[in-house]
């Protein structure tokens, strides 16, 4: 059986690709004779090859969000398998997810704007709460906004990638999600989350919406990681000073380290929001965190840091993201690892560097090799001894 993608699924055929992500490649697809444009996701073939579990669970929840009806949530149509492909095919959304929309605006959006549109994935989220699905993967790129403004949330209760621990550790860590966005207790226990995961997510996001940088910034995912687990959050008033108070209070609520202090429903959260739209009192109004790091966070640190930034699943090569169709192997069958978070993703938000001297800077920009600039020193010294030297022995008359 080909590893080549074919051209329709059922009676589904591709249009062209509108999406590539290490687990599945997006396209835009239409329905032979209804002409209706939908997004058609396929699993990659590599991934569902070596992890046949992934697959069956991609199939299986699809078939579960298929069950969700919500003016705020990206319809599940259809999924099965073509040519040993795993496929499942959604509503088509014309318009932006959120992280298009931060990367176009420098600083975030409108606070106001931000808000209606984490109001908005609130009620998708309550609405499949209600169905017993925790989303897990909750950030900007999973909510697309469409042409009216209506913001929907896409890939509501999908199989995410795991992290796998380095092989010489006893236990291994498993874990899902994206490490700006991630909840201290999906970092520790992701099996057995509830919707409070969700609304630290959400809030996570919020944060990111309303500032333009997500609450924790690091050089790695392991670095962001540590941070979601014990570092305290800065309020986003801090880093935007025109920021509401109040705001800073709803998003710290929503992110609470401890579950329990956190909204316990997405009604009490929404109703803060609108409150916060209104200029009214917000029952986030006096919270604090009080969270305290515990021995057990300090082991599981230990953990991380035994961790390879490259934890890894094996994908095939001619698979790989961003491999362009068509393009010739050198190896057919090589296999490749690639990080299960987009390296690229952590590295825009990592902090900058410190300034170098000015003759370092002038260096590097001039791309003068400091090797070459000793070589040149000691040319000019000898030159000079030389001098000495004959001024030396043969002076002037």
């Amino acid at each position: 059986m080909g590893s080549k993608v074919p051209s329709r699924f059922g009676k589904w055929m591709l249009v062209k690709r509108i999406g590539v992500g290490a687990s599945a490649i997006v396209y835009l697809a239409k329905h032979e004779q209804l002409g209706i444009q939908v997004a058609l996701k396929v699993l990659r073939k590599g991934l569902s090859n070596r992890r046949p579990e992934y697959a069956k669970r991609f199939l299986r929840e699809a078939r579960t969000a298929a069950r969700l009806e919500h003016p705020n949530i990206v319809r599940v149509i259809d999924c099965g398998i073509q040519n040993g492909f795993h496929y499942m095919v959604m509503d088509y959304v014309d318009g932006q997810d959120c992280k298009e929309m931060l990367e176009a605006r420098e600083g975030g959006l409108d606070w106001r704007n931000a808000t209606d549109i984490v109001q908005q994935t609130a009620r998708g989220l309550a609405h499949a709460s209600e169905k017993g699905i925790v989303h897990r993967d909750v950030k900007p790129s999973n909510i697309i906004i469409d042409k009216g403004g209506r913001a929907r949330v896409t890939d509501l209760g999908l199989a995410k990638l795991s992290i796998e621990g380095a092989e010489e550790l006893t236990q291994e860590l498993h874990t899902v999600g994206t490490p700006n966005y991630m909840s201290p207790e999906q970092i520790r226990s992701p099996r057995h989350l509830d919707i409070r995961a969700d609304i630290y997510s959400l809030g996570a996001t919020y944060y990111h919406l309303v500032t333009g940088r997500p609450p924790y910034i690091g050089e790695s995912p392991m670095d962001v990681i540590s941070k979601h687990l014990t570092e305290t959050l800065t309020p986003p008033s801090k880093v935007l000073p025109d920021l509401p108070a109040t705001l800073s209070q709803v998003i710290s609520k929503m992110m609470a380290k401890s579950p329990g202090r956190r909204y316990q429903t997405y009604d009490s959260l929404q109703e803060d929001l609108q409150n916060l739209l209104h200029g009214n009192r917000v029952a986030a109004l006096d919270f604090r965190e009080t969270y305290t790091a515990t021995e057990e966070d300090a082991n599981f640190l230990k953990l991380l840091d035994r961790l390879s930034e490259g934890a890894v699943f094996e994908i095939e090569e001619d698979e790989r993201p961003g491999h362009t169709e068509g393009l010739k192997q050198e190896k057919a069958n090589a296999t490749t690892y690639i990080a299960p978070f987009d390296r690229s993703d952590m590295a825009i938000y990592a902090e900058p560097p410190e300034e170098k001297s000015t003759r370092l800077a002038a260096l590097s920009e001039s791309n003068e090799s400091p090797v070459a600039l000793v070589g040149i020193l000691v040319m000019i010294g000898i030159i000079i001894i030389i001098a000495v030297l004959l001024l030396t022995f043969f002076p002037s008359h």
